[in-house]
């Protein structure tokens, strides 16, 4: 899939709209729109690669340290309990990294699509959180 057609560098463009939890010009992260759980974001860098070992080393760096300092902001914010963290690429061939925080009550065996309302609402709540800060 090249760059035009994938729905993750159109995220990138602001061509599809996403609930933004951080962006820089290199990054963006945003809400899951089929999550695992409440709060479940994405981390992606905004060029093009369809797996991680095709990123350069200092920018994969910078990858995985956003994530862990979202990973932070998520876990405080949202008083999730534990933040997992996993690198795939099955359903959009785009290096992306999942946030999905735990909250001690639930398997991760079925992802949902919850109403574009309760996904405002935790977005939200993470920035309000934030913005406290």
């Amino acid at each position: 899939m090249e760059s035009q057609t994938c729905i993750f560098c159109k995220i990138g463009k602001k061509e599809i709209p996403s609930k933004v939890i951080y962006e820089d010009s290199a990054h963006i992260a945003f809400l899951d729109i089929r999550p695992y759980t409440k709060g479940h974001t994405l981390v992606i860098p905004k060029k093009h690669y369809i797996q991680f070992l095709e990123i350069p080393k200092k920018e994969v760096s910078e990858l995985f340290a956003l994530a862990q300092e979202i990973g932070k902001k998520l876990k405080t914010s949202l008083k999730a309990e534990l933040i997992f963290l996993s690198v795939m690429g099955e359903e959009v061939p785009h290096t992306h990294v999942h946030l999905i925080p735990y909250y001690g009550e639930m398997p991760f065996t079925m992802r949902h699509e919850p109403p574009d309302e309760d996904l405002d609402k935790i977005l939200k709540e993470i920035k309000e959180y934030k913005e406290k800060k």
